[in-house]
C-alpha cells in the first residue's frame, strides 16, 4: 500500500522482483509521479498489479488484510511479504527461503527482522539521486524498536484473522466469547530474510510523509489513540518550526518507531555498513525532487472536498 512514493517505488519493485514472484501493489490516492511509475512497470511486463484506492484516510488494516487474501486467493502463493514501500528484502538465496518456509509449521505465519538504515544525509541532498541514497545507507547496528514484519502463510485465507497495523504480525478476531484466537509467529534467521527499511531519504520527502501521513491518521475517524506517534511527534515539531536538518534527519531515523521518551542522540546509535540493493537500473526515477508543499496543499484539499 504506497501512496507518493515516487522516489523510491521504482527501486522498491525493481528491488523486490529479484526476490519475489510477483508484487500486488494498492496505490492510494498517490497524487506525485507514483501512478505514471507504476503504469510503465507494469507495461514492461513485470509480475506487478495495481489497484487504486482514493480514500483519504489510513485504513492500512483492512486494505493489506484484503490485499493479502486476494494474492493467495488468485495465485498459487504459499507465503504472501506484506510490504511497504520504503521496504526491502533481503536474503541469502531464494532456494534457502524457500527450504525454511517449507519448514514453517501449518497455522503458523513468519516474522522477520525489521532493520532501519540510514542514509549519509548531506551527501544525499547533495547529490538528489535515490539510488546513491538506498546504496550508501548504513544498518543500525541493534534495532531498540522491537518490531518486526509479517510473512502470511496460506492458512491465513481462511482464518479468522487480520493483518495488524504497519504489517507486523498476524492478528486473531475474537471468537464468538470474545476471546482471541492463538496465532503463532516462526522467526526467521535474519541470514534467511530480513527487511531492510529506509522511512526517510530526504527533507522534503520526509517532510510530505509525514504531513500527509498524519493528516490522513486523523481523518481515520477509528484509528487508536495512539496510532502512527512517529508521525505525529515529527509533525508537531514542523509545525513549531523546528528545522529539519541533515543532523535531526539522522536522530530521526536512527531512532525510528522507537517512542521519543527512549530516543537516543545520533551520535549514540551505533551503524554499520552492511549493504542490500540488487543491481538494478531506474529508468523512471527522476532525481529533482517535488516541494512538499504541493503535495500537503494536494492532500489538504482533497480533505476539504471530503473526497
Amino acid at each position: 500500500m504506497v501512496r507518493n512514493e515516487a522516489d523510491i517505488v521504482e527501486a522498491f519493485v525493481r528491488h523486490n522482483l529479484t526476490v519475489l514472484d510477483g508484487l500486488a501493489i494498492v496505490d492510494h490516492g498517490s497524487f506525485d509521479a507514483t501512478p505514471e511509475i507504476l503504469a510503465a512497470l507494469v507495461a514492461e511486463g513485470l509480475p506487478v498489479t495495481v489497484a487504486r484506492d482514493d480514500s483519504t484516510g489510513h485504513h492500512q488494516v483492512d486494505v493489506m488484510t484484503r490485499l493479502v487474501r486476494d494474492v493467495l486467493a488468485r495465485t498459487p502463493a504459499d507465503f504472501v511479504c506484506a510490504l511497504d514501500a520504503d521496504e526491502f528484502l533481503k536474503m541469502r538465496s531464494r532456494p534457502l527461503l524457500d527450504r525454511v518456509l517449507q519448514q514453517v509449521p501449518r497455522g503458523m505465519h513468519a516474522l522477520v527482522e525489521w532493520q532501519t538504515y540510514v542514509p549519509d544525509f548531506a551527501a544525499a541532498d547533495r547529490a538528489g539521486d535515490v539510488r546513491d541514497c538506498i546504496a550508501g545507507a548504513r544498518r543500525l547496528a541493534h534495532e531498540r524498536h522491537g518490531l518486526f514484519k509479517v510473512v502470511v502463510a496460506r492458512d491465513f485465507l481462511r482464518a479468522p484473522a487480520r493483518i495488524s497495523a504497519g504489517n507486523h504480525t498476524v492478528v486473531p478476531l475474537a471468537d464468538a466469547a470474545g476471546a482471541p484466537r492463538s496465532n503463532p509467529h516462526a522467526r526467521l534467521a535474519p541470514e534467511v530474510l530480513a527487511l531492510a527499511h529506509l522511512p526517510v531519504r530526504s527533507r522534503d520527502q520526509f517532510i510530505a510523509k509525514v504531513a500527509v501521513g498524519w493528516l490522513a491518521t486523523l481523518a481515520t475517524r477509528a484509528a487508536p489513540a495512539n496510532a502512527a506517534f512517529h508521525w505525529r511527534d515529527v509533525y508537531e515539531d514542523i509545525v513549531a518550526g523546528k528545522e529539519l536538518t541533515a543532523e535531526r534527519l539522522t536522530e530521526i531515523s536512527a531512532n525510528y518507531s522507537v517512542p521519543r521518551s527512549e530516543w537516543l542522540s545520533a551520535g549514540e546509535v551505533a551503524r554499520v555498513s552492511d549493504p542490500f540493493l540488487a543491481d538494478i537500473e531506474l529508468r523512471y526515477t527522476q532525481s529533482g525532487r517535488r516541494d512538499p508543499l504541493a503535495l500537503v496543499l494536494a492532500f489538504a484539499a482533497r480533505l476539504a472536498a471530503g473526497t
